[in-house]
């Protein structure tokens, strides 16, 4: 059976695997849209913004990701020590 290589398959696979993956999705967007809201606004050279804007929403992304990761950390520390 071929696998299917569709954005939504994988996205969807990516989900199932990490589950604030969407969630960091979400921040970028959200972090790229106001970036982009403000840019009427901006001042000084459009280069230097939009690297800024960039850093942010990667930024946001990335602190995401690694929130859940510390937490997964966590519950399976907590889990290895009720069992013993």
């Amino acid at each position: 059976m071929e696998e299917d290589n569709s954005f939504s398959s994988r996205f969807t696979k990516k989900s199932q695997q990490m589950p604030l993956y969407p969630v960091g999705i979400l921040g970028f967007g959200l972090v790229a849209a106001y970036g982009l809201y403000k840019f009427k606004s901006r001042k000084g050279r459009t280069s230097l913004y939009l690297i800024q804007l960039r850093l942010a929403a990667q930024g946001t992304a990335v602190g995401i990701i690694g929130i859940g990761v510390l937490y997964n950390i966590y519950t399976d520390i907590t889990s290895k020590k009720s069992k013993s």
